[in-house]
């Protein structure tokens, strides 16, 4: 709950209001996926992150998209358009020009050490993206397979890349004024839940059309 508390308004930039009405609509695509696990189900986090762990929770959410109609095979992503040759270490990306479109095959463990994520969050993963940043928010498309376990699809508006990289000044005016982040060191912003990190005006993954931010695809760490 602590993420749903309102932002303050900010007289550089446009911060927009997220609700926990939309957070709950987009875990209801995923809900589904709930269902064998136990409210109790986290030990320590050690126990939760290994590869077996990742095995397993691959196995159970493929299991599950099958079962409910949710799985697409991997001879299908062509229909999701062109694929981008982008430098990513965590996804296979497509573009659909028409529709302006961005499609993420997502391997959700890529940088899960980074992420602090226990392999049970990874299906949770895009939804805190949601929350915090719903001007590039995430739709849930369905479950894929590679050779290494499982791939999350998720769908994002295409944000051209003519837009301006913003100032840092306007990055950080957004996490702290906008989202009630504070700097814990030179490149995490965080509360007691989460941090955010990979949005350095040197790079390209924070976009400005001049009034508003567009945060394309930061990393999100797990606190708790």
């Amino acid at each position: 709950n602590a993420l749903f508390k309102k932002r303050a308004a900010s007289p550089a930039i446009r911060v927009e209001l997220e609700s926990k009405v939309q957070a709950d609509s987009d875990r209801s695509d995923i809900r589904v996926f709930e269902a064998p696990l136990s409210a109790e189900q986290y030990g320590d986090y050690e126990q939760g992150t290994g590869t077996a762990a990742q095995e397993k929770e691959s196995r159970r959410l493929i299991d599950i998209a099958k079962s409910e109609g949710l799985f697409i095979p991997k001879r299908d992503w062509q229909k999701f358009g062109d694929r981008k040759r982008l430098p990513s270490g965590e996804s296979i990306v497509y573009l659909n020009e028409q529709e302006t479109v961005i499609t993420k095959i997502r391997n959700p463990f890529a940088k899960a050490i980074i992420k602090s994520l226990h392999a049970q969050d990874a299906i949770y993963e895009h939804l805190i993206h949601n929350i915090l940043f719903p001007s590039t928010h995430y739709s849930f498309i369905g479950i894929s397979e590679d050779i290494d376990g499982v791939r999350i699809i998720v769908q994002q508006k295409y944000i051209t890349d003519q837009y301006q990289t913003p100032t840092q000044r306007k990055i950080d005016n957004y996490l702290s004024s906008g989202l009630d982040l504070h700097v814990e060191d030179r490149y995490y912003y965080a509360n007691d839940y989460i941090a955010v990190t990979d949005v350095s005006a040197d790079g390209d993954n924070v976009l400005t059309d001049g009034e508003s931010l567009y945060f394309i695809d930061p990393i999100i760490k797990f606190k708790k």
